[in-house]
């Protein structure tokens, strides 16, 4: 089996549940070694399911290598210390996978600042800080790999006249995720400056989203999937993002990207299972 990532170090945020247990578990089976960040360590300390334990003893009995690392990215004291205890641990970091996201499904006269401030600093602040902590271990060791996840929400809503018949106007005007869609913008905008900046040190700087709906727990609990909805898997976001942890930065950076997208482009016609082998049963994009 491909072992492309043998020898570098990720950190991944958000990695208790969803998309970024989906990665790490895919980077882990790739040979990385994997810091792996949330608030949720322990089983049953969420009213979500996934902790960061149970991705660790997923990795571990297939093979790989983790460390937990219980943190609020919300709060700066407690994203400072994420760099330096996975270089503690694994005596680098090369790749970093920004995946943490957080909103509040309401329109924006109804959140209070409190909220806004919040979702800034968790999806656009914490990437920018765990990034600029993470350099100089990339350019001692000649390159690195940024990947910040992003959302479809960033593409504008119609203009008037509004359909409120449409699905699409309940969560972008009734129940809008306007204040999160402009967070992920702004995260969006911040990439495509930092991959120019950063060039020159070999990292490369994207961001990835799903071109669907992803059925993770986060999204199951808001609401913003159901039952019709057209869904990914989130083994397709595993693989791109994957992708994306391990070309040249001259040959792609500071690219916006869908994930099927991002796979056909680069001639990827299948999905592997996380622990990459076996291609992904019953699934065709």
């Amino acid at each position: 089996m491909p072992q492309r990532l043998v020898g570098k170090v990720a950190i991944v945020t958000g990695a208790s549940r969803g998309i970024g247990a989906a990665i790490a578990k895919r980077l882990a089976a790739e040979g990385a070694k994997v810091a792996l960040v949330a608030r949720t360590v322990e089983a049953g300390t969420s009213r979500l399911a996934g902790s960061l334990n149970e991705t660790a003893d997923w990795i571990r009995s297939h093979g790989g290598e983790c460390l937990c690392i219980g943190a609020n990215l919300a709060k700066e004291e407690q994203r400072s210390h994420i760099v330096p205890q996975t270089i503690a641990g694994f005596g680098a970091v090369d790749i970093v996978i920004n995946n943490a996201a957080w909103c509040r499904y309401q329109t924006t006269h109804e959140q209070t600042l409190k909220d806004v401030r919040q979702t800034f600093e968790i999806n656009v602040v914490a990437p920018l800080q765990l990034t600029a902590q993470a350099l100089p271990s990339m350019k001692e060791r000649g390159a690195g790999w940024v990947v910040n996840l992003s959302s479809a929400t960033v593409n504008h809503p119609k203009p008037a006249p509004y359909d409120f018949s449409e699905r699409y106007t309940k969560f972008n005007l009734n129940d809008g995720p306007s204040i999160y869609a402009a967070s992920k913008a702004a995260l969006e905008r911040m990439t495509a400056g930092q991959a120019i900046e950063l060039a020159q040190f070999n990292v490369a700087v994207n961001t990835l989203a799903p071109v669907e709906a992803v059925m993770s727990e986060g999204a199951i609990a808001i609401g913003t999937v159901d039952a019709v909805a057209h869904l990914e898997p989130e083994e397709a976001m595993a693989e791109a993002a994957l992708e994306l942890s391990c070309r040249p930065a001259h040959q792609l950076s500071g690219r916006i990207l869908l994930s099927l997208d991002l796979l056909r482009e680069l001639g990827i016609h299948t999905v592997k299972t996380l622990d990459g082998r076996e291609t992904l049963p019953d699934y065709t994009f």
